[in-house]
């Protein structure tokens, strides 16, 4: 198993885990980004994001561009070699937001998500939509909530 170099003073763990996907079997063929559907509206090139990885070329606490990922996983499907760039790109996120390098859209969603139990919010127009749909109205209970808490207090997003 080759080694990764060391993206800006990225962890260890990291390190050990981007090794454990092995980049070394992306040869830059290219398949992962026409099929990318973020790539077809000027976001993301996987095979670009592949690329500054395998060379430990990215600042975590800036880069942009993973975040514009819609996670669809087609990059990993069409891979042939087995580079799974989804699951890059998905560690390279989790590195970046314990950098500080998460975009307000997703700090918004995830107070949300910690205070409420929920991703979106509840307004009259959910509650409607719902009843529309024969859906109950939705309503996070206590319980659920104190194990949301210890989830998020021994995950690393309650480092967020």
């Amino acid at each position: 198993m080759k080694k990764v170099p060391l993206i800006l003073g990225l962890e260890e763990g990291l390190q050990d885990a981007l090794s454990r996907l092995e980049l070394w079997r992306c040869d830059q063929c290219g398949q992962c980004t026409p099929v990318c559907p973020s790539a077809r509206h000027g976001g993301i090139r996987t095979r670009e994001v592949m690329e500054r990885a395998s060379k430990g070329a990215m600042d975590l606490s800036s880069d942009k561009e993973i975040w514009t990922c819609v996670m669809c996983n087609s990059c990993s499907e069409r891979c042939q070699l087995g580079a799974d760039p989804a699951n890059v790109i998905t560690l390279l996120r989790n590195a970046a937001a314990l950098r500080g390098n998460l975009p307000q859209h997703f700090a918004e969603e995830l107070k949300l998500f910690t205070s409420t139990g929920m991703s979106f919010p509840r307004t009259g127009m959910t509650k409607k939509m719902r009843k529309e749909f024969s859906l109950p109205d939705v309503d996070v209970d206590q319980q659920t909530m104190d194990e949301l808490g210890q989830l998020i207090s021994r995950t690393r997003i309650g480092r967020l």
